[in-house]
């Protein structure tokens, strides 16, 4: 029997079907149009309560504004034993058509993958975790601890609390005791054999206002001109050549120690980043602080050399970083000049053990459904709602969202970019495995 057979628990017939179920619902969420902004979130979540209706499951919405709902789905259990919650959200990063390949809203099937915006990030998930509810449900498993679906608004843009903020303030008696969310999950080959990546913590994210200052004047007249657009632009480039100070982390450390052989860590880190291009990005971005210059702003008219220009700058920083540190490392970046730096201190940073029956169970899975892999337990390289719900319950959450088959450097440059897409047995793969963790940890005893 082919491992995928085996954990699905069933016949060729029921590996098809599940593919098919998931790729459907997959299909219809990626043709429901959640870009953030606007958001639009509602629109999904009917879609999965449409596909649960004849389930018997239980949905509530969660919603402050009726357009962008949350979603809460259970499959009730005996209350002798752990919940588990499967964490995702709705709302997509926006996408122009004009960069795409493909319609990014239409949901197109090619190259035995669906084509979309979220595909990757993240309804491809949220199809695969509703499919692996439903399915235990029309078996009639019953678990001893709830299992649930926590389906999130607002995601992607910080500022309004639709989200998971809202939802944990008006649920703060949830506490699901486990919690698989967004985050690691690729396949990386390397020289010691494929590993995937656990998230079970995250870095802190801030940002930071970068103002330069000119002198205005007509923008007719010939000769030096203090503008403030040059000013930025000059900060901005010493900005990009910014190379940050290596910092190891902890959580960090397995990796090192599987990947990187003997020595130092630092030569271990370079050993380790050396296995895969993919790897080489996230263990960059895990060692240090991330700077990326997000929008610009000279205010108007044109025919006015600017007295101001504005910046807004997106930090990834390592957990315990605080807003005087990174201020530090961004001025030391900048040098000298005619600005000023607002910083935002950082949030998130917030970490779950590393060992849990949660973990035993992934690996369990992946035990028999790719034998020859590893498990590494490492950070996120970016936010998710797993620090919220972390934070304000004492869950222990993880981030990982399993792709056997696919390639991760097409996971890594094109969620939030063009042409993202996720393979039909990876979309499989990740019902199999939410179905064999939920049948595992819905078997644990308190």
């Amino acid at each position: 029997m082919s491992p995928s057979l085996d954990v699905s628990r069933g016949t060729e017939a029921d590996t098809d079907a599940l593919r098919a179920e998931a790729a459907t619902l997959l299909k219809r969420l990626v043709t429901c149009d959640t870009s953030n902004p606007p958001g639009g979130e509602s629109q999904a979540v009917a879609v999965i309560e449409d596909h649960l209706r004849d389930t018997g499951l239980e949905c509530r919405r969660i919603a402050e504004d009726p357009d962008r709902a949350n979603l809460l789905v259970r499959l009730a259990g005996a209350g002798t034993g752990p919940s588990l919650a499967f964490l995702g959200h709705l709302d997509v990063v926006p996408a122009r058509r004009e960069d795409w390949s493909v319609d990014p809203f239409a949901g197109l099937e090619r190259d035995d993958a669906i084509w979309g915006r979220g595909t990757v990030d993240m309804k491809g998930q949220v199809a695969a975790t509703t499919v692996a509810l439903a399915t235990l449900a029309r078996e009639g498993f019953r678990p001893n601890g709830d299992i649930l679906l926590l389906f999130m608004a607002n995601e992607e843009v910080a500022g309004e609390e639709l989200g998971a903020q809202y939802l944990v303030e008006q649920l703060p008696d949830l506490f699901p005791d486990y919690v698989i969310g967004e985050g690691a999950g690729e396949r990386f080959a390397t020289d010691r054999g494929p590993v995937y990546l656990l998230d079970h913590g995250v870095k802190a994210s801030a940002s930071a206002t970068l103002t330069a200052y000119g002198r205005p004047g007509d923008a007719s007249l010939p000769g030096p001109a203090q503008s403030a657009l040059s000013e930025l632009v000059a900060l901005l480039g010493r900005l990009e050549r910014h190379r940050s100070p290596v910092r190891i982390p902890e959580q960090v450390i397995p990796v090192l120690d599987a990947l990187g052989g003997t020595g130092s860590r630092e030569e271990q880190l370079t050993r380790a980043r050396a296995q895969h291009p993919g790897l080489d990005r996230i263990l960059g971005a895990l060692t240090g602080t991330v700077l990326h210059v997000t929008t610009a702003e000279v205010p108007p008219p044109q025919n006015v050399i600017a007295d101001r220009a504005c910046a807004s700058i997106t930090c990834s920083v390592l957990p315990g970083t605080s807003a005087e540190e990174l201020e530090q490392e961004l001025r030391t970046a900048l040098g000298e000049g005619r600005y000023e730096l607002d910083v935002v201190a950082p949030v998130g940073g917030s970490t779950s053990p590393a060992e849990s029956p949660l973990r035993t169970a992934i690996e369990a899975f992946l035990a028999t459904a790719d034998p020859d892999a590893r498990l590494l337990p490492a950070l996120g390289y970016g936010y998710s709602d797993c620090d919220v719900i972390r934070k304000a319950y004492g869950s222990v959450a993880y981030g990982f969202i399993p792709f056997r088959h696919g390639d991760p450097m097409v996971n890594l440059t094109t969620k939030h970019g063009a042409d993202e897409r996720v393979l039909l047995d990876d979309l499989l793969f990740q019902t199999q495995a939410a179905l064999a963790v939920a049948r595992s940890v819905g078997g644990l005893s308190r």
